[in-house]
């Protein structure tokens, strides 16, 4: 079975991002779900197992990373195999309470 691994292209946004999960030991568990969520990115971006959601067309995703509502913002890249890592962002919403 061949493998066929998609090339994966952070924007300056996205590199900050996990720069400052690095320099965090808080948020060492955060890091590691990230770069195992970038891992199957690059593996399969169209995996369900993933569980990305597509916004408003399926060259623009978000992938959980399934550690404190971290997400994986990415899209299509202009080249073959090429996927764009737009931003890693938690998202929280409050909740009434």
């Amino acid at each position: 079975m061949m493998v066929m691994v998609y090339t994966l292209l952070p924007r300056p946004a996205a590199d900050e991002v996990l720069d400052r999960l690095a320099a965090d030991p808080l948020l060492s568990n955060v890091q590691t779900a990230v770069e195992r969520t970038l891992g199957r990115l690059a593996a399969d971006p169209f995996d369900r197992r993933l569980g990305t959601t597509a916004f408003q067309s399926p060259t623009l995703g978000a992938t959980p990373v399934r550690v404190d509502d971290w997400y994986v913002f990415w899209r299509r890249g202009a080249r073959p195999r090429s996927l764009v890592i737009v931003l890693i962002h938690q998202l929280s919403v409050d909740k009434p309470g």
